[in-house]
C-alpha cells in the first residue's frame, strides 16, 4: 500500500456560504413555491462550491507538499497527448508504475475515475463501447467511471484519478465534522433583517478545507 507517504499539512478550513431572502409581501403576492426553493437553491450552490474546490487541484495544478507541482514530470503522472485509446492506456501505465515513497516498490494501483470537461464526455463514453467488435478491447474492459466536469473551460485537457480507497489523492477536512452546510433562517420581527428591512432571510454555511496529500493518485494530460 501506499501508507508511507510524505503528508501535506493539515488542511486550513474556511468559510464559504451564501444568503437569500425574502419578503413578507413578496410571500403573499407570488407563488408559495418560490420559499421552498431558496433552501435547495443554497444546498446546491454549496454543493458546487465543495466540487469546485476539490477538482479545481486538477485544474489548477498546484505546488503541493514537496515543492513541486502536482502534475510534473519528474512525479511521472504529467502527459500531452490527446485522449484515446492509446493516451488513456499509457496514463495507466503511469499510475501503476508508480513506486511507494520509502520503499521504491511499485504500488501497482490503477485509475479508477476518467475526469474529463464536458467537451471530452462523448470521446470518453465512446472509448468504452464496443460497437462491432466480438471482443473488448483492452481500454474497453477497463470500464473506468467518466467524471464530466461542467465548469472546466479548457476542452482538451483530461486526468485520471485512483480509487480513494487505494491511494487517497485529496484530504478534506470540515470543521467540527460538519460535513453537509449548515442552514440558518432569520425570522425574527424584532431584530436583523426583518426588524429593519422586513426580509426573512435564510444564510447557508459551509465550513472546509482541504490539501493534496498524494501525487502517486492522479495523472494529467495538459492537450496543447
Amino acid at each position: 500500500g501506499s501508507c508511507r507517504k510524505q503528508r501535506a499539512s493539515p488542511p486550513a478550513v474556511a468559510k464559504r456560504g451564501g444568503t437569500e431572502d425574502i419578503t413578507p409581501v413578496q410571500i403573499k403576492t407570488d407563488d408559495v413555491g418560490v420559499v421552498a426553493r431558496i433552501p435547495m437553491k443554497l444546498a446546491r450552490a454549496s454543493k458546487r462550491t465543495l466540487a469546485k474546490f476539490v477538482f479545481d487541484f486538477i485544474r489548477t495544478n498546484p505546488t503541493i507538499y514537496d515543492s513541486v507541482a502536482l502534475y510534473h514530470a519528474s512525479h511521472g503522472n504529467l502527459q500531452t497527448a490527446a485522449l484515446d485509446a492509446t493516451s488513456l492506456a499509457a496514463h495507466r501505465q503511469l499510475m501503476l508504475k508508480q513506486t511507494e515513497k520509502d520503499s521504491a516498490e511499485r504500488l501497482g494501483i490503477g485509475p479508477k475515475f476518467l475526469v474529463v470537461p464536458v467537451d471530452l464526455e462523448e470521446t470518453s463514453v465512446n472509448l468504452f463501447n464496443r460497437n462491432t467488435n466480438n471482443d473488448k478491447t483492452f481500454v474497453q474492459s477497463l470500464s473506468l467511471t467518466i467524471i464530466p466536469v461542467w465548469y472546466w473551460t479548457d476542452a482538451n485537457d483530461w486526468a485520471t484519478v485512483a480509487d480513494p480507497m487505494d491511494i487517497p489523492f485529496i484530504e478534506i477536512g470540515f470543521l467540527d465534522g460538519n460535513e453537509e452546510p449548515q442552514l440558518f433562517v432569520q425570522d425574527n420581527p424584532t431584530v436583523g433583517s426583518m426588524f429593519t428591512h422586513d426580509k426573512l432571510t435564510w444564510k447557508l454555511r459551509h465550513i472546509f478545507g482541504g490539501n493534496v496529500v498524494e501525487f502517486r493518485g492522479t495523472t494529467k494530460a495538459v492537450v496543447a
